[in-house]
C-alpha cells in the first residue's frame, strides 16, 4: 500500500510541476506507471528525455514507431516483433525505463536537441527522479546517456552501470552492444535470449 500511495504522490508531483517550458508530459499521457511498471523493479534504466519537439514518438507510445524501442530490442538481442512485446518483456523481467527529464522538451533552436536545455531540465527534474527511486526501490540503477549520468550525479546515486544512450550505441558504438546487453541481463540475472 505504501508504494501505491508513493506512486500516486509522484504522479501528482509530475502533473503539478511547472519548473520548465515543456511540450507535454508523456509519462502521464501514456499511463506509463499504470501500464508498464513491474511489481518489483529489479533494474531501473534512466534514459535522457522523451524526444524533443512537437511529435508523438515516445518509448511508451505504442501508436508510433520509436527509435529507442527499436534500438533497445536490438541491444537485448530480442527477435523482431510488435513493440508491445518488448514492453511486456521488460515488465516481466522487472526492468523499467524512465527518463532523467520527465517532460517532452521543446526542440532546440538550431538542432534537434538543445543539450544545455536538457541538462537544465534534468537538474530541475532531479527531485522527481529522487522521489521515483524512493518509491520504486529498484534493485539496480543504470544511467543511459550523459544527461542521465548528470542527473544521477546530482542525486549522488551509486549506479550499477552507466553507458551511452542506446540510440548512440546502435548508431556509433555497436561494439558496446554486447556489454550493455550483458549488464542489463546480469542486473536481473538472466541468460541471453
Amino acid at each position: 500500500m505504501g508504494q501505491l500511495k508513493g506512486l500516486s504522490e509522484l504522479l501528482e508531483a509530475l502533473k503539478a510541476c511547472k519548473r520548465c517550458q515543456v511540450v507535454d508530459k508523456p509519462f502521464l499521457a501514456y499511463y506509463v506507471y499504470e501500464l508498464w511498471l513491474p511489481g518489483e523493479v529489479r533494474l531501473l534504466l534512466i534514459a535522457e528525455s522523451p524526444p524533443p519537439g512537437q511529435k508523438e514518438d515516445f518509448f511508451y507510445n505504442l501508436n508510433r514507431p520509436d527509435r529507442l524501442r527499436r534500438n533497445l530490442r536490438a541491444i537485448l538481442g530480442l527477435p523482431p516483433g510488435e513493440d508491445v512485446s518488448l514492453l511486456a518483456w521488460l515488465k516481466e523481467h522487472g526492468i523499467f525505463l524512465t527518463s532523467a527529464v520527465k517532460c517532452r522538451p521543446p526542440a532546440g533552436a538550431r538542432s534537434y536537441r538543445d543539450e544545455r536545455a536538457l541538462k537544465r531540465m534534468a537538474l530541475n527534474c532531479a527531485p522527481l527522479l529522487a522521489r521515483e527511486i524512493e518509491v520504486l526501490r529498484p534493485g539496480h540503477v543504470m544511467a543511459l546517456g550523459k544527461v542521465a549520468e548528470l542527473a544521477a550525479g546530482a542525486l549522488g546515486l551509486e549506479l550499477y552501470a552507466a553507458f551511452p544512450h542506446p540510440n548512440y550505441v546502435v548508431r556509433f558504438r555497436r561494439d558496446l552492444m554486447p556489454a550493455l546487453r550483458e549488464a542489463i541481463l546480469e542486473a536481473v540475472r538472466l541468460k541471453g535470449p
